[in-house]
């Protein structure tokens, strides 16, 4: 039986921005047994107590980086980069309500630390920075893990946010639609490239000490409901920060190990390593190295703000680290006043400090933190209900949860109990034990890096250099702006003749392993492309896509059958002279694609509105448990809609059918719907309301983590 799979972006090795080159390329060398996705385990203890410390001192630094941070200040017409150290102020920062240095043009949303008069103590009010890192400890504990979880919850309780968090929220009250696909640009996430996905999950690594792989696996779900692209690849680096920092004494090393998460070659791992360079570059100069650091960004398909770029956000937090040099308050110093999007930095930053000092008296830190947030447990977080300064105004916009049923006030340390609660299953979930007050942890390094990236995988080069082609003109488009290229201002163009196809040559495949391509497209109106996977023998496997108007991203799941394949896209014999492919981002990796059971064996059949299938659930999957259900279709609708899925005639949610061909008579792609089971047999229903669908063969699948997003 061949069972067909999809892809995901392939990371380009060098990259170039205003010619400047970036070294460090990673070869295609692959070690021939493939990728280890089941890395050793060792045990490692940590008291109960010690838990709730660390774990304390890292949601009280999340808060503590915030309210001292500058975010978006202007020096002129350009971000104000490594501000004077004199700005900085532990715990008073603008989020503070101190505006003494500088006063930001929308001042009525902050001041969000703010005395309760009936109590004569601070509370803590929500902003992005975290209220969903809180409201995910709630999702997990009612909901469970799972995408429908993420969709139910956030439905029930009408999340407020910004960015892509917000558009998510609007797609899933119009279509019920469930992660990933909330977080994507094909969705109509006009925010999915922004800061939401890091700043507002990297905590799930606190459900997850000393096991990293499950924090990523969390964020994975998470993070790809708001975000798609580098600002998740950014929240999975930081997200095994947070576990990792449980048993690790140095902030250092803590990067090191979790920079795994950050595929060579990508953009997040030149900027990482650009970092480190430039602080031994300048070790006492960290505003010289942050303002050469932001020399290396780049722009993104939609960015309209340049001061939420994930990348050059992410290099300032490894500096604040490095200049930080261990220490909780030098780091809160640094990342405050280092630029950009400066208090979500210093929430990151100052959250993995906590964590790795602890919240202890004997901290430099401990006495302000006390005095000032927590009062010896009787610390306060306050869901804002719309109330600014002036008292009155209750329609002025600050991210909250809106919904009636959700907790007004919490006291911190019962946020904290949730984050334990919640790692408590998950450690048991996992093997791990609870016993003598202690937590037996089957502790993990991170898998290893299983991207394939090459040099010019994101057309950087500014030339079309790495791809072969035959039966057309391939050539390299430059943008003044991102129209049709994703990130940078490059992009590869291809034209048809007849039956022309483009496509690079990987050489170290593993034959019997499965592989993931994400890559950003357009096409000439109404053309009709394949993605294929060829390997020398001419067996082929693809899908197809059509009519995309303006730049989306495709994926494409394979198996090698060779150790050399071309991967790449081609045009059909009906296609006509002088149809297009743009291509950016072409990004591939080895992936973890454990097959379940076939529920259906079906060639394409057409279906007229919608598709009835009972399916099984397969022998080995627990209840509660998301897996993969994979439907082979082919949608010939002119554009890609949301297609509603029902379980026992109950609505589950939606996923985005993309256009796969300009006609009925060929081409399909592949649905990946994120499905938990509801009894040992289901009704699914897929709808599609004055559309018309060829359903083919159904697969399920395990739940899988990707890379590339």
């Amino acid at each position: 039986m061949k069972i067909f799979k999809r892809i995901i972006p392939v990371a380009l090795c060098a990259a170039v921005f205003t010619g400047i080159a970036f070294a460090g390329c990673k070869k295609n060398d692959k070690p021939s047994g493939g990728v280890n996705f089941n890395p050793t385990v060792t045990k490692k203890e940590i008291s109960q107590e010690e838990y709730v410390n660390k774990t304390l001192g890292g949601l009280l630094g999340q808060f503590a980086g915030f309210l001292s941070g500058y975010e978006f200040v202007w020096y002129g017409p350009d971000p104000y980069i490594g501000m004077p150290e004199s700005w900085f102020e532990f715990l008073n920062g603008p989020y503070a309500g101190n505006f003494k240095y500088f006063t930001p043009p929308d001042a009525y949303r902050y001041d969000r630390l703010r005395i309760n008069e009936k109590t004569g103590k601070n509370e803590v009010w929500s902003d992005d920075d975290y209220h969903i890192d809180i409201f995910n400890q709630l999702i997990m504990d009612e909901f469970g893990t799972s995408s429908y979880a993420v969709k139910e919850a956030w439905k029930k309780y009408n999340v407020g946010d910004w960015g892509g968090g917000d558009e998510a929220m609007r797609l899933i009250n119009s279509a019920d639609m469930l992660a990933p696909f909330t977080g994507t640009i094909e969705a109509g996430n006009r925010y999915g490239w922004c800061t939401e996905a890091y700043i507002e999950n990297e905590t799930l690594g606190m459900n997850a000490p000393g096991m990293p792989n499950k924090a990523t696996a969390l964020v994975d779900t998470f993070a790809s409901n708001v975000g798609y692209f580098n600002s998740v690849v950014w929240a999975k680096f930081y997200a095994a920060m947070y576990s990792i920092a449980y048993f690790e004494n140095e902030i250092k090393a803590v990067m090191q190990k979790a920079a795994a998460t950050l595929p060579a070659g990508s953009y997040p791992r030149i900027i990482y390593d650009k970092a480190f360079e430039l602080y031994e570059e300048y070790p006492n100069d960290y505003k010289t190295a942050a303002q050469m650091l932001a020399e290396y960004r780049r722009m993104l398909y939609r960015l309209d703000n340049i001061q939420t770029d994930p990348d050059v956000n992410g290099g300032f937090a490894v500096l604040s680290w490095l200049y930080g040099k261990n220490s909780y308050l030098d780091t809160c110093k640094y990342s405050s006043i280092i630029g950009y999007d400066g208090d979500c930095t210093a929430a990151i930053c100052v959250g993995v400090m906590g964590i790795l000092k602890g919240f202890k008296p004997q901290n430099e830190e401990y006495k302000a933190l006390n005095e000032t947030i927590y009062y010896d447990g009787e610390g306060v977080y306050y869901n804002d209900e719309g109330l600014y300064a002036n008292g009155a105004d209750k329609t002025a916009y600050q991210a909250r949860i809106k919904g009636e049923n959700y907790p007004v006030r919490q006291k911190i340390d019962d946020i904290v109990a949730l984050y334990k609660s919640n790692f408590e299953k998950i450690l048991l979930e996992n093997g791990g034990e609870i016993k003598d007050g202690k937590y037996v942890i089957p502790a993990t390094e991170l898998v290893e890096d299983r991207s394939l990236l090459f040099k010019n995988y994101d057309a950087e080069e500014r030339d079309t250099s790495g791809y072969n082609s035959k039966n057309g003109k391939l050539e390299c488009l430059v943008d003044s702006q991102n129209g049709n290229s994703h990130s940078g201002y490059a992009a590869i163009k291809f034209t048809n003749t007849k039956e022309g196809e483009v496509y690079h040559k990987f050489e170290n495949l593993v034959k019997g392993k499965t592989y993931r391509l994400s890559v950003y497209v357009k096409t000439s109106d109404g053309a009709q492309v394949s993605l294929f996977a060829r390997d020398g023998k001419q067996q082929t496997q693809e899908i197809t896509f059509a009519n995309v108007s303006s730049v989306i991203n495709k994926e494409f799941i394979f198996e090698a059958t060779s150790s050399a394949m071309d991967v790449g896209f081609k045009f059909g014999a009906s296609a006509l002279n002088g149809e297009s492919v743009i291509f950016d981002d072409f990004m591939l990796e080895e992936i973890q694609r454990e097959f379940v059971q076939q529920i259906s064996d079906q060639n394409l059949k057409l279906s007229s509105d919608g598709y009835l299938k009972t399916i099984k659930k397969p022998e080995g999957v627990k209840a509660g448990e998301e897996v993969i259900i994979s439907i082979k279709y082919r949608s010939y609708s002119g554009a890609a809609f949301p297609l509603a899925i029902y379980r026992n005639s109950a609505i589950f949610g939606s996923v985005m059918a993309s256009n796969t061909s300009k006609n009925g008579a060929s081409g399909y792609a592949f649905l990946e719907i994120p499905y938990v089971f509801e009894k040992d047999s289901d009704v699914m229903q897929l709808k599609f309301n004055g559309y018309k669908m060829y359903i083919g063969e159904i697969n399920v699948y395990r739940k899988s983590q990707y890379m590339f997003r």
